[in-house]
């Protein structure tokens, strides 16, 4: 028997070569590990959009989305704002919408997954029109955030990805001033610092990507304002990853902030992805195609701007979102000169800003570990091959 057997130091060498070479497994699933989102801002149905979906007595929205199709159900996961109910007939617009089911299927062809519902319309038809939204989303086998059916089911989502868990929470500045029953105050979140930093301390314990969705801001106004500014980094400062939202109507910018290694993103309004609305900048939105990292963060941003064409067919308006970038030099007969002076107007644009590094006051913007060691841990589990 050899001398390394004798003083009982060859398990130490075989468990710490396994040590390393495990370390070094673990450590190349950390940085292969990428996911991709798509999030978009405001989907809204007006009246006129509603009707020029209506033929043969059945609704059909899919046109609409045709064109951004390809940009979206690539996306890991995607997002948007239905800034509707589905709350039966009558169908109604602005100021109180109701819309038919059928704008999910639409928004499912799309390629979304994630249907957000917390925002100032989610109770135009009240909780009954607010369930009844919430049915028809799961019913389609999407995802809702931003409200619940009961106070034992979480106020936020996790989807899995790639083993990785991203966690989704929404709240709202106000209900259009249609007031809530109090016990049904449960169902959703009025925007609160208080509620906000409770949540995500939950939120950053159990996923590796933690998104916040706010519906705040003014309206038609291209810059934030303090107010959501403060907001946005109380977030990222207590554990977020990203803040998105929506609200203004109009495009505002989309920030990148260094947190130590990892790269945050705050994107203050999407815009309107989908409307009738003619305010200047409210025909306009982009599609905020995202590559994130779990240690590293924000990889690339890729914002697709786009915009919401209305034009008319034997006196019927019809609509469609378009890519702008690949409409610029279209010969689409459906465009007109003016249309693409528009389209090259909003092609100026440049959202995205880079703020440097970012020194919050405290440490709460750091995660736990476990919820990656769990990561590796199923990873690891999953790789090796058992016989018996």
């Amino acid at each position: 028997m050899s001398n390394l057997y004798k003083m009982g130091r060859f398990p130490n060498v075989v468990f710490w070569l396994v040590f390393f070479y495990l370390n070094l497994f673990l450590c190349s699933l950390l940085f292969s590990i990428e996911i991709t989102l798509s999030l978009v801002g405001d989907v809204m149905f007006h009246m006129p959009t509603v009707n020029s979906a209506y033929s043969n007595g059945k609704y059909h929205f899919e046109n609409i989305f045709e064109h951004v199709k390809k940009y979206i159900e690539k996306s890991d996961i995607a997002f948007c704002n239905l800034e509707t109910t589905l709350g039966g007939y009558p169908y109604t617009g602005y100021p109180r919408f109701s819309s038919p089911d059928e704008v999910l299927d639409a928004l499912k062809y799309a390629g979304f997954d994630i249907i957000n519902v917390a925002n100032n319309h989610m109770l135009d038809r009240g909780v009954f029109g607010l369930r009844k939204t919430l049915e028809q989303i799961k019913r389609r086998g999407l995802i809702y955030v931003g409200a619940r059916f009961t106070p034992l089911e979480k106020l936020y989502k996790i989807v899995e990805v790639k083993g990785l868990r991203i966690s989704f929470v929404s709240f709202t500045y106000s209900t259009n001033g249609i007031p809530i029953d109090e016990k049904y105050k449960y169902m959703f979140m009025y925007i609160s610092k208080q509620t906000l930093l409770s949540i995500l301390d939950e939120m950053k314990k159990i996923s590796e990507v933690v998104i916040v969705y706010f519906h705040y801001g003014n309206e038609y106004q291209t810059t934030p304002t303090k107010e959501q500014i403060e907001l946005a980094y109380l977030a990222l400062d207590n554990g977020a990853d990203m803040v998105i939202a929506s609200h203004p109507h109009v495009l505002q910018h989309v920030e990148l902030v260094e947190y130590g290694p990892k790269t945050k993103l705050i994107a203050y309004s999407l815009g309107n992805f989908l409307s009738n609305m003619t305010a200047p900048g409210t025909d306009e939105g982009v599609i905020l195609n995202i590559t994130y990292h779990p240690v590293k963060g924000v990889l690339n941003v890729n914002p697709i701007l786009t915009w919401v064409h209305r034009y008319t067919v034997e006196n019927k308006f019809y609509y469609r979102i378009l890519p702008v970038g690949d409409y610029l030099a279209s010969t689409d007969r459906f465009l007109s000169k003016t249309d693409i002076r528009r389209l090259s107007q909003i092609a100026q644009k440049k959202l995205v800003e880079r703020k440097g590094k970012r020194q919050p006051t405290s440490t709460n913007f750091i995660k736990s570990t476990t919820p990656l060691k769990n990561y590796f841990y199923n990873q690891l589990m999953n790789s090796l091959t058992f016989s018996y």
